[in-house]
């Protein structure tokens, strides 16, 4: 999945496919992690919101998203 560098601290990159509603979410330290599940909603208001580190936490690991730590 091609991922696309986002403005954020602690997040380096993300990228969403639509068609399986999968989401990765790449770190500066070198983790990633996929979301399945994820609606484009949420990927949309993920690239929105200004603490988009918060946002992951929040939103993503406290959601009812499989998660799946990559790296």
């Amino acid at each position: 999945m091609k991922r696309h560098p986002i403005r954020s601290t602690s997040l380096k990159a993300v990228g969403y496919a639509a068609d399986t509603q999968t989401l990765e979410v790449e770190y500066r330290n070198g983790r990633l992690v996929r979301y399945q599940g994820v609606s484009a909603a949420v990927h949309r208001s993920l690239l929105a919101v200004p603490g988009k580190a918060l946002f992951v936490v929040q939103v993503l690991d406290g959601g009812p998203y499989q998660r799946e730590q990559l790296k």
